[in-house]
């Protein structure tokens, strides 16, 4: 295995383990405290993001646990250090614990998809039928997407065990490998810019202010970035992959954990957005101000007979968006 393309930087993968475990976590631990401060029912759209994030936490401990291994291993592999004794055992165990590693990357970045999915089905109660059709499409295609993620990976060694036996080495399994990696972005990215559309189209036509309207948009749009970082991980990969000496051996270790870690520590961010919006609001204090920037006393009859006229010209759709997202 060459050591331009393939060598297992120890150090590298373990800070980005810790940072992305330290980081995830924080988001999460804040957004538990919140929930404890203003006391909120738990959804299964919840309970997806924090299966996600065990998932996540796992992943990230297995990079960590198998880093020493794969040190040891690659050393040997690139003529640094003489065989030892357990070396086959490491082999095989490293190459477990990477398989396991690979399987968990699209358990936590289709879990929040169908978090944020589940989300939004809450909002289309009551609305035009299409926008329900419309998410069931979309829902299906991920579903499709998920079990297509694993066929492609299942097939890059030529079976399961092939992982840990060496059947991940040749031509014919670097290029399988190839293409399992374009077919997991190109569904990744293509499901995730239809679950950012489903919500901006339903917001694009509200009748509410610019400046809320837009922070509902970014709120939605914040997919982008994760989509930033995906293009990143595909590129670094496919780039190494491309070198001469990376022909007929797997594709680069390195980088698919790094950056597979960044991306679910990502996914595992932007599914925890939603709720904090819907937190922070319920722990802001709400007052109303005129033009003139004095405090509007929330109870007047004027105000009573507005919020009126606004309920019955909104339909239940955009009065639980603006409520729960604005």
């Amino acid at each position: 295995m060459s050591a331009k393309t393939n060598g297992f930087a120890q150090g590298t993968v373990l800070k980005v383990a810790y940072s992305m475990l330290g980081l995830t976590s924080s988001v999460v631990l804040t957004r538990i405290v919140l929930n404890i401060l203003k006391p909120r029912r738990l959804t299964a759209s919840d309970y997806f993001v924090f299966i996600a994030f065990v998932f996540h936490v796992t992943k990230c401990t297995l990079y960590v646990a198998l880093s020493p291994y794969m040190q040891r291993v690659y050393a040997v592999s690139n003529g640094e250090t003489e065989p030892y004794p357990e070396l086959l055992h490491d082999r095989i165990l490293m190459a477990k614990m990477v398989f396991t590693a690979f399987c968990m990357f699209w358990a936590i970045l289709w879990s929040i998809k169908l978090s944020l999915l589940l989300l939004y089905r809450r909002l289309l109660i009551g609305i035009s039928q299409r926008y329900t059709v419309v998410w069931w499409c979309i829902a299906g295609i991920c579903l499709v997407t998920f079990a297509g993620n694993y066929f492609f990976y299942f097939q890059s060694c030529g079976t399961i065990p092939g992982f840990w036996t060496g059947g991940c080495t040749g031509k014919g399994p670097h290029n399988t490998q190839l293409i399992g990696l374009y077919y997991s972005f190109s569904a990744d990215t293509s499901t995730n810019v239809m679950i950012m559309a489903l919500p901006i189209w339903l917001t694009w036509n509200l009748q509410m202010p610019r400046s809320k309207k837009v922070s509902i948009l970014c709120l939605f749009a914040t997919g982008v970035i994760y989509i930033l970082f995906a293009c990143l991980r595909v590129t670094q990969v496919a780039i190494n992959a491309a070198k001469p000496e990376a022909i007929g051996q797997p594709l680069d270790p390195t980088w698919l954990a790094i950056w597979g870690m960044v991306e679910c520590s990502i996914a595992v961010i932007i599914g925890c957005c939603p709720a904090f919006a819907v937190l922070v609001k319920a722990l802001r204090p709400k007052n109303s101000y005129d033009s003139r920037g004095y405090r509007r006393q929330t109870n007047s009859n004027s105000d009573k007979k507005r919020g009126s006229r606004l309920e019955l010209n909104t339909i239940r759709c955009k009065r639980d968006l603006i409520k729960v997202l604005a």
